[in-house]
C-alpha cells in the first residue's frame, strides 16, 4: 500500500537526504523544483521501500523511485498500486544512469522511450566561469558588448551566513561584490514579466513567487545583474547533492546585449567562491523550445543529460 500525499516544506531534510542517496543530479532531483511547481503540477509524493515516489495524477505519470539501495520493492509496490486502478504504469525521469539499475529487472515489461524536450543541460564551472576556447568565443564577445554599454556589477541574494564567513566575494574584474534585497529581485523580476507580456509565462510566475516567499528555506542563491545601476537580469539555483547547482531561473530584460551571458558568468564565479566543492551547473532542460535548445546548446554542455519514460507494455 502507497499513501501518497502533498509536498511539504518541512519534507525537505528527507527528501534531500533520499536525493543525495540517489547519487543523481538531474533538474527533477531537486525538492527545490518539487515544492515551487506544486501548485502548478499537483504532485503528490509518498516513501516506499526508502526511495521518494512522486505522483503526477493530472499527468497519470510517476517518477523514478529515488534514493538508495535496491529498487525493487518500491517499484513493486508503485506497479501493485497502479494496477490496483486498472491501469499500467508510466515512469518518468529516468537516465542512463538510472537505466542500469532499471532494465535488468523490469526490461521485459516496460518500452524505453527517448524524452529529448527533457534533458537537462549540465556544463563544468570551470567552462562558464572562464569561456575559453575558440567555440565559446560568441560568449565572450557579448560580454565586451555588454561592458562597452555602461558600469556594471552583480549583487547578492541569500546565504549571507556563507558570504560573511568569507573576507570578501568578488566579481571578475575584482571588484567587491555587494548584497541585494529579494524585494528588489522582485521589482524587477515583475517588470521582466510586464515587458514580456506572455500569458504562457502566467505559470511559471506562480513558481517564481513561490520561491521568493521561501528563499532562505529553500536554500536559494542568486544574483541581480546591474547596468548603469539599473537592474537588467536576475538568475536563482540551489544545491543539488554535493557536486552540482541547479540554476531554476535566468531572466534578462528584452534588447539588453549580452545581460544573459554576463549573468551567467558572474553568478557561477560568485559561487565558486561560495562553495568551491561545486563542480557543476545544471541549466535544466530546453521543453523542446527551438530557441530554448539553440541558447543550451550554444555553451556545449559537457553533458546532456537524457531522461526516458518506462512504459508497462
Amino acid at each position: 500500500m502507497i499513501d501518497f500525499r502533498e509536498v511539504r516544506l518541512s519534507d525537505k531534510s528527507t527528501i534531500d537526504s533520499l536525493i543525495c542517496a540517489s547519487g543523481c543530479f538531474g533538474a527533477d532531483y531537486s525538492f527545490a523544483n518539487l515544492y515551487i511547481w506544486r501548485d502548478v503540477y499537483k504532485p503528490q509524493i509518498a516513501i516506499a521501500g526508502n526511495r521518494l515516489i512522486v505522483a503526477t495524477p493530472s499527468y497519470g505519470v510517476y517518477s523514478y523511485p529515488k534514493g538508495g539501495g535496491d529498487v525493487r520493492e518500491s517499484t513493486d509496490k508503485l506497479l501493485d498500486f497502479v494496477h490496483e486502478r486498472g491501469e499500467k504504469l508510466l515512469i518518468r525521469g529516468l537516465t542512463d544512469r538510472t537505466l542500469e539499475e532499471f532494465l535488468p529487472i523490469y526490461g521485459d515489461r516496460f518500452e524505453i522511450i527517448e524524452d529529448r524536450d527533457n534533458a537537462d543541460y549540465v556544463y563544468s564551472a570551470e567552462k562558464l566561469r572562464y569561456l575559453a576556447g575558440r567555440k565559446l568565443a560568441s560568449k565572450r564577445n557579448h560580454i565586451k558588448h555588454f561592458e562597452r554599454n555602461g558600469q556594471w556589477e552583480i549583487r547578492r541574494l541569500g546565504w549571507n551566513d556563507r558570504a560573511n564567513a568569507l573576507e570578501s566575494l568578488t566579481d571578475s574584474d575584482g571588484k567587491v561584490i555587494a548584497c541585494d534585497t529579494l524585494e528588489a529581485a522582485r521589482k524587477f523580476v515583475d517588470v521582466f514579466y510586464q515587458e514580456k507580456g506572455d500569458p504562457d509565462l502566467e505559470s511559471e510566475a506562480i513558481a517564481i513567487n513561490e520561491m521568493f516567499t521561501h528563499f532562505e528555506e529553500l536554500g536559494f542563491v542568486g544574483g541581480l545583474l546591474y547596468q548603469n545601476e539599473e537592474p537588467v537580469a536576475f538568475t536563482a539555483a540551489t544545491r543539488l547533492g554535493d557536486p552540482a547547482m541547479d540554476v531554476h531561473f535566468e531572466k534578462a530584460l528584452p534588447g539588453v546585449e549580452g545581460a544573459y551571458t554576463m549573468i551567467n558568468r558572474e553568478f557561477v564565479t560568485m559561487v565558486c567562491q561560495l562553495l568551491p566543492e561545486v563542480e557543476m551547473f545544471n541549466r535544466e532542460e530546453d521543453m523542446g523550445l527551438e530557441g530554448l535548445r539553440k541558447a543550451k546548446l550554444s555553451y556545449k554542455p559537457d553533458i546532456l543529460m537524457m531522461k526516458y519514460l518506462a512504459k508497462e507494455k
